[in-house]
């Protein structure tokens, strides 16, 4: 009979255990991240006027998936788009829309969940904008997800400089009369 005790007692001691390890996992990752990703955040400069801003859109509650995928667009921005941002042409923004000076970005990008978005901006107005909402199938990935997102970017610049090559200088449009 006293054998029966111990090894409940040993298994309810396993299972309290492996409650605390899964817990702290979910919710101690979170919250290492977040103080790094706050301390990121406070550091990113207001959105440029001229340039692409690049958005990684998140909440306070945030999951370990959105956690990931922050750091995936971090990681993606500074590695492959490192001399832009010095440059001063294009900027990664981490916004948290349930702040409430933040929560207009919800309708100017349509956004329905958390999300990365890129903005081509000129003198402060949004000329173009993209919602990666790919993200979220390729959250497990970081090479698809940062190849995802390097091929956006690209293409979003690219198509910047098209419609900037096809512009004509005001100077030069012809009068009549």
């Amino acid at each position: 009979m006293n054998a029966k005790k111990n090894v409940r007692y040993l298994l309810l001691i396993v299972v309290c255990v492996g409650l605390g390890l899964v817990g702290y996992q979910q919710f101690g990752t979170i919250t290492a991240a977040n103080t790094n990703n706050a301390d990121i955040a406070a550091s990113v400069s207001p959105q440029l006027k001229d340039g692409l801003n690049i958005y990684y859109f998140h909440g306070n509650q945030r999951c370990t998936t959105c956690v990931r995928m922050e750091k995936f667009t971090q990681s993606t921005v500074m590695n492959q788009f490192l001399k832009q941002v010095r440059d001063g042409e294009m900027q990664l923004n981490l916004v948290n829309v349930d702040l409430p000076e933040n929560q207009h970005y919800i309708d100017d990008y349509q956004l329905v969940f958390r999300t990365v978005v890129i903005a081509n901006t000129y003198n402060g107005v949004d000329t173009d904008w993209r919602r990666l909402d790919r993200v979220w199938e390729l959250a497990n990935n970081e090479l698809a997800f940062s190849q995802y997102l390097t091929e956006e970017i690209n293409a979003m610049v690219n198509q910047t400089k098209t419609n900037q090559a096809l512009e004509v200088p005001s100077s030069k449009v012809p009068t009549h009369g």
